[in-house]
């Protein structure tokens, strides 16, 4: 094949042989330009380190060595952390905010569509003229009240009206409120920040009612470069299901049962999309053989293949700092060195696609020979192995007991306690590192009381309070798991 190519080139003529070296050189050139410039294709990620001020990626294990034969679980204490920029709200892009607002009939109750419709229109006198507003609200179906709209005078004069106007009745139809506002999206392609604004008092009962099926729908909603917060208003709505939507969505969720300060939740989601520094993030993990991944701070796991899962970690804001914990369990059959594989992390900032890679002996660790035990615990990390077990683990814990609660199973919500009290008591004892204490004690103790209080009273009281406890104890668990600074 080389014969022949010499060949070829051999029977050019000079000038012709000229202008093929011009050729080849002209092509060189520009590809270093656009490697410059930093134009690449679609199917490539920029390094991270290509940008200045860029996102940071770190973590943290637990310890380093594990016996032979022995305890196989590992926390990676994981770090994300945004870059400081000045005046990002005054130098961020324009913002296209659709709002999606349940109008079934129990938004009739408890002055909750007074309150919602006030915290709209305070939404509203908060954008700009640059910005774009729409409005969807579902019941047994979905109506569009407001395709976007730029969000001048005389515009949000008109919105104000359009939302004064809407009534509560019918059911729960969710997921068509979500494909609507998908569809707003799909037809209106734009450069500004995409926020979606969910607010729902109930449980999907028609249309696609499952938690992966509305999920999906989310999922599609980010892939148009939007972010979704799910905003939960009374107790009756499921909180496990808007949790997951708002994980899947990449913002954030809050429940009021006081809905007066539904309005200054929303406008901080609003000053969030200010400050947004990448619309979504996620950390793609090449598991190395045998490694299995449990838990990632209660972010969405989703599998790609075999070896290779995916961890929805949501938006960045500038100026911050997210750090949450996963867990793995790790092939300690074999005296020798273990990774638990190769983390990056992918985001997106500005139309463009980044990538940061974990430092290799950040994920690496040995196993050891048994009676080597007391190196395994010296490689502990204390910082580390306490985070854990107090504030992961413990949120783990409280979603488990946040489910019995809800579902009205007093004995396996009490079950959950004493067998989160039972591992903390044996992790002390195989890590010679203090985790019981008074102030664990009080926590547990605060918990029982919960437990006992919400399972108290009348039938119809009893209702009241477990709702209130495990939209309570669920919302404790998220902030348990992450941390945003």
């Amino acid at each position: 094949m080389k014969i022949k190519q010499l060949r070829l080139v051999d029977r050019l003529n000079p000038n012709r042989l000229g202008l093929l070296v011009f050729l080849v050189l002209g092509l060189v050139t520009v590809a270093m330009i656009m490697v410059s410039q930093g134009i690449v294709t679609m199917s490539l990620l920029k390094p991270a380190a290509a940008v200045s001020g860029t996102v940071q990626l770190s973590g943290k294990l637990s310890q380093n060595k594990l016996v032979q034969g022995g305890h196989n679980t590992v926390f990676l204490d994981v770090t994300v952390k945004s870059p400081v920029i000045k005046n990002i709200i005054d130098a961020r892009q324009s913002t296209d905010m659709i709002i999606v607002l349940d109008r079934s009939g129990s938004m009739s109750g408890a002055k909750k569509m007074p309150y919602a419709k006030a915290a709209i229109r305070d939404v509203l006198s908060r954008l700009n003229a640059n910005d774009r507003f729409a409005l969807v609200s579902f019941s047994d179906h979905a109506v569009l009240h407001s395709p976007l709209v730029t969000v001048n005078p005389g515009e949000r004069e008109d919105l104000y009206r359009i939302v004064n106007s809407i009534s509560a009745n019918g059911g729960t139809n969710i997921s068509d409120g979500l494909n609507s506002a998908l569809q707003i999206m799909a037809n209106n392609r734009s450069d500004r920040a995409r926020r979606v604004l969910l607010l729902s008092d109930g449980q999907a009962n028609q249309g696609i009612v499952s938690t992966a099926g509305l999920s999906s729908i989310v999922s599609n909603i980010t892939g148009h470069g939007a972010v979704l917060s799910a905003f939960g208003m009374g107790l009756d709505f499921n909180e496990t299901l808007m949790t997951k939507l708002a994980d899947h969505g990449m913002g954030q969720y809050a429940y009021l049962e006081d809905l007066s300060g539904l309005g200054q939740i929303l406008a901080s989601d609003l000053k969030d999309t200010r400050n947004i520094y990448a619309s979504g993030s996620s950390l793609d993990i090449q598991l190395a053989d045998g490694v299995k991944i449990q838990d990632a701070g209660g972010y969405p796991i989703t599998r790609i293949n075999a070896s290779t899962i995916r961890i929805t970690t949501g938006q960045l804001l500038a100026n911050t700092e997210k750090q949450f914990v996963m867990t793995f369990s790790v092939p300690n059959d074999h005296v020798g060195t273990v990774s638990l594989g190769s983390i990056q992390l992918n985001y997106q900032q500005q139309g463009e696609a980044y990538q940061v890679v974990m430092h290799d002996e950040s994920v690496a660790l040995s196993v050891i020979e048994p009676e080597r035990q007391e190196e395994a615990l010296s490689s502990i990390d204390k910082n580390v192995y306490k985070q854990s077990w107090m504030k992961n683990n413990l949120g783990r814990m409280q979603k488990k007991l946040s489910q019995w609660v809800r579902e009205g199973k007093k004995d396996k919500a009490e079950q959950v306690l004493h067998d989160y009290r039972a591992s903390v008591e044996s992790a002390e004892k195989e890590s010679n590192i203090a985790l019981v204490s008074p102030e664990m004690d009080d926590v547990l103790k605060e918990m029982q009381g919960n437990i006992e209080e919400a399972f108290s009273g009348s039938r119809s009281d009893q209702d009241i309070k477990r709702k209130r406890a495990a939209k309570s104890i669920q919302a404790d668990a998220i902030k348990a798991q992450r941390t945003v600074n």
